[in-house]
């Protein structure tokens, strides 16, 4: 008999400057499914299709998860849960992880005011920017349109561990309880202006070699929405992989110990915080989870490519190893027409594979025996 060997199917779906990624875990009789985040409005069709594939295949999603509530990662859950029949959806799903109002005010043993529950009275919102509480809220009621609210785990933070399907583990590394006692005023206030997070420049940093921007500064994101971001560590048969959605560093890292994990901590792949924007990166969590493997999503949309600064502090604390950063556009050339880089970075860095930079096609990147990256949904065969 054939010995089966655990494999890792990771795919960075195009979701214009949002996240929507798929992972598949087992071996090749069968796998269980994770879906992360879903992107913008238009993945929905995507989305949709992948739920029914796996539901022909019968076979199990161990987890839905919304990391957090702005429009660029949910968005196009809520498109094809919509678009799904109720006995698709019930057959396959198994968990949605995703913090609610609700789940934060139970497990805080309080009450909302009359008439101030999102369920009762917030609406869609459908902007296309900002903080995306009423994509949240629309989730929500189709949950319970599609009978899928049995299966709503509505308070998740960090510490909490997860046991999947075939032995594979989830750790909570974020949002702590002090980022969802947050996360619930802002719930109640939805209504209240206030400027979405900047996102940092690259105009000038362009301009600039990486060997010169590894000194510059990291900055704190200041987002409610991001600042209570569900990330996780995921192992399986003795891989690693780190997802951070749009976490903040210092959350996930005292997350981390929380898990009694200490550093330096190895992983087989971290999927970068947002986008690799300056704000939710450190040197500090860096060194703690060394790799050699970075997942990024984003087409550059809306100021959403890479920080420069970003990609120079990976560099500067990779202990001389070269990083492979995987990416689901070429959002280099979209944005920058190739000037991302300058001509000393082509010939110092990227022509000495320090760095090297991956466009995810279809056919798929094997990163180490058992990984696997995609970034097109191309039909299984099985």
């Amino acid at each position: 008999m054939k010995e089966m060997h655990g494999l890792i199917k990771v795919h960075m779906l195009p979701a214009k400057e949002g996240d929507f990624i798929w992972m598949e875990y087992g071996d090749e009789e069968k796998y269980s499914h994770i879906l992360i985040d879903g992107g913008v409005s238009v993945t929905g069709n995507v989305y949709a299709k992948i739920v029914q594939e796996i539901y022909e295949r019968s076979e199990d999603i161990d987890a839905i998860i919304l990391t957090h509530i702005d429009y660029d990662h949910i968005q196009g859950v809520i498109n094809a849960i919509e678009q799904l029949p109720k006995e698709i959806l019930t057959k396959v799903v198994k968990r949605i992880m995703f913090n609610t109002s609700q789940g934060i005010a139970h497990k805080r043993k309080m009450k909302i005011k009359e008439n101030s529950c999102w369920e009762d009275n917030i609406k869609v919102n459908t902007s296309t920017f900002g903080y995306g509480i009423g994509e949240a809220i629309s989730l929500i009621n189709l949950l319970k349109e599609k009978e899928l609210t049995k299966y709503l785990i509505d308070y998740v933070e960090a510490g909490d561990l997860f046991d999947l399907d075939k032995g594979a583990k989830m750790k909570i590394i974020s949002p702590s309880s002090c980022e969802l006692d947050e996360l619930l005023v802002k719930w109640e206030a939805y209504k209240k202006d206030e400027e979405p997070v900047a996102y940092a420049t690259n105009a000038e940093n362009t301009k600039k070699n990486i060997d010169h921007l590894m000194k510059d500064a990291l900055y704190i994101d200041n987002s409610v929405n991001n600042r209570s971001s569900i990330a996780f560590l995921f192992e399986f048969e003795g891989m690693k992989l780190i997802f951070l959605g749009d976490a903040l560093p210092s959350i996930c890292i005292e997350g981390l110990k929380k898990h009694n994990i200490i550093a330096p901590y190895s992983v087989d792949l971290i999927k970068i915080s947002h986008h690799g924007s300056r704000s939710n990166t450190s040197d500090r969590l860096l060194k703690f989870l060394p790799t050699e493997n970075y997942l990024l999503s984003t087409n550059g949309n809306n100021g959403k490519v890479p920080s420069k600064v970003v990609l120079a502090h990976l560099l500067k604390n990779c202990n001389n190893k070269s990083i492979r950063l995987y990416c689901n556009y070429k959002w280099w050339e979209l944005e920058y027409a190739g000037k991302f880089f300058t001509e000393i970075d082509k010939e110092k860095i990227l022509d000495k594979k320090k760095l090297q930079v991956q466009y995810i096609e279809s056919k798929g990147i094997e990163i180490k025996e058992g990984i696997k990256l995609y970034g097109r949904y191309r039909r299984s065969n099985k």
